[in-house]
């Protein structure tokens, strides 16, 4: 999965701009995990498990599970930055700091949403990995 560099500074010390940029930073990023995702449900799917046994069975029905549940998170992570997106504009139109502080907050309750992701996305697929080494290893 591509890197995501996170900005040093902190959502208050930003400006629309540069919050704008994080935004389509993160959409590249979330598009990435967008394609990863459904490499790992081909993969799952594959006759690279057969024959299958009930253990292997069982352990690739729960990792499908396990991706489509992050499929719904990342789309719920996606509707929460389209969102953002549109409300950045109204921080050009903040008259006060409560008002600057509202969409700086928001935003980076957006990125701690997206790390959460991004780390249950990396366990996921390294379990997967690890997981599939066994049946990848040539005769």
């Amino acid at each position: 999965m591509a890197t995501m560099s996170f900005s040093q500074k902190s959502a208050n010390e930003k400006d629309v701009e540069e919050l704008e940029n994080d935004t389509l930073n993160w959409d590249k990023t979330l598009q990435t995990l967008t394609d990863e995702l459904l490499f790992l449900k081909h993969l799952l799917a594959s006759e690279v498990f057969q024959p299958i046994n009930p253990d292997t069975s069982e352990k690739v029905k729960s990792y499908t599970e396990d991706l489509e549940d992050l499929k719904t998170e990342k789309i719920e992570v996606q509707l929460a930055l389209r969102n953002h997106k549109n409300d950045l504009n109204g921080m050009l139109e903040c008259e006060d700091i409560s008002c600057e502080i509202f969409y700086k907050t928001q935003h980076q309750e957006l990125l701690n949403s997206l790390k959460e992701l991004l780390a249950n996305f990396k366990d996921l697929k390294l379990k997967i990995f690890n997981f599939s080494i066994p049946f990848l290893k040539k005769n």
